[in-house]
Parts: structure tokens; sequence; C-alpha cells
């Protein structure tokens, strides 16, 4: 049995670093990985497909949440060609570069093992495409500034 998984961590507001999580008595590393993200995970696939996968808090797919904004993930080829829906345009496909998503709270990047259905540690290419997408000071920014940008676009919510 597994005892570490070897994961990187997308902090909001910092930098992507790696981290070993342990596995629990059970031999499950979903307590550590749920501890990653400050609650419940679900998985974010449209960032990477499962290379690597991508884990959020579930609440923080959700503006509102009181989660802070992370980062801002922007549609790729690969989505385009995919048909995701705009989130501005439900009717269309997102283009490559626009906005698709905006990620709130810390993320975790894990490898997973398509065959098995288990995480698995992380590779090194993959470490490097975390760093590539998310290691940037314009990534690091952008949560907060494409929220700031969609609220001054629509307006801000009204308070009681």
């Amino acid at each position: 049995m597994k005892e570490t998984l070897e994961v990187m961590v997308v902090p909001t507001g910092g930098m992507p670093y790696r981290k070993t999580l342990e596995a629990d008595e059970d031999g499950s590393f979903l307590p550590a990985l749920q501890d990653c993200v400050g609650g419940r995970i679900e998985p974010m696939d449209y960032v990477f497909g499962d290379e690597p996968a991508v884990y959020c808090n579930e609440e923080g797919l959700l503006p509102g949440s009181g989660c802070s904004p992370n980062r801002a993930i922007y549609a790729d080829a690969a989505m385009a060609e995919a048909g995701y829906a705009s989130p501005d345009e439900p009717g269309r496909a997102v283009r490559e570069g626009e906005l698709f998503h905006i990620a709130f709270g810390d993320l975790v990047c894990v490898g997973f093992d398509a065959e098995t259905g288990e995480d698995r540690d992380i590779a090194d290419a993959e470490c490097a495409r975390v760093m590539e997408r998310f290691g940037a000071f314009g990534s690091i920014a952008s949560g907060p500034l494409e929220t700031c940008a969609v609220l001054t676009r629509k307006g801000k919510p009204s308070r009681p």
C-alpha cells in the first residue's frame, strides 16, 4: 500500500509548490487532498484533462463561496476544439484565450492513472505544465483581476 503521494498545490496568491501527502490509516489520500483545498474536493478536468488531474474545493467552483479568487482559467485550443460552451454565450463554443472560469480557493494537482482510476505521484512533466500555466505573475494575479473585471462589467451584487 502506498503511504505518500506527491502533488503540486496552487495556492491563492502564490507560486505553485510540490508537497508530499500522507495516507490516512485506511490508506486513503482523500483527507489529505481535502486538507490541501480546505474542504470537499471537486475535479476540474477542463484544465489539463487528467495530465495532471486538478482538484478544487467544491465550493470554490462558485463565486460567493467565501473562497478567495485564485486563478482565471482561460480556454485553450483543446477546450475550443472539444466545443466547451462559452460562459458569456452558452450557444457557442468557447474561443481559445477566452475567460472560461475563475477558480476560487487553493487547487491541488495530482497524477492520475486512467487505467486504475487512482491518483498517483505527479510526474515532472506534469509539474512543468502546472508551473507553465499557473507559475507566472500574470496567472497568480489573474483570479482577483478577472473577478474585478467581471464585477465591473456586470455591476456589483446588491447587498441588503
